[in-house]
């Protein structure tokens, strides 16, 4: 679920700093998803896309593939203008989030 090897290789080893990104990630990322339902429920692609690619950034840090190879899947989908897309690839998104939480709780990462 997250590529600790590598979210500690970007982060020079500091095991404080990922768990510190970690909670910013489950704080800010709820708020980052409702935003991209409401701009879905609107067709606003350019916005969802927007908000996709900085997804994609803030979990990289953190090493979390599953989910960053989600986020660039939905901001193709935005980029090609395709609405259907880009709403199938959103649920992909909350899905591989939900993972991730999970796995945070299990593991006691946060």
């Amino acid at each position: 679920m997250i590529d600790l090897k590598g979210a500690l290789a970007a982060l020079e080893g500091d095991r404080e700093l990922l768990q510190d990104c970690l909670v910013l990630l489950m704080e800010d990322l709820p708020l980052r998803f409702e935003e991209m339902r409401a701009c879905l429920a609107a067709a606003d692609l350019n916005q969802v896309g927007r908000i996709a690619h900085t997804v994609k950034g803030s979990v990289a840090v953190v090493g979390a593939v599953s989910l960053k190879k989600a986020a660039i899947d939905l901001e193709a989908a935005c980029e090609k203008g395709q609405v259907l897309e880009a709403r199938e690839r959103f649920a992909d998104l909350w899905r591989q989030w939900e993972e991730l939480c999970r796995f945070l709780n299990e593991e006691n990462f946060i």
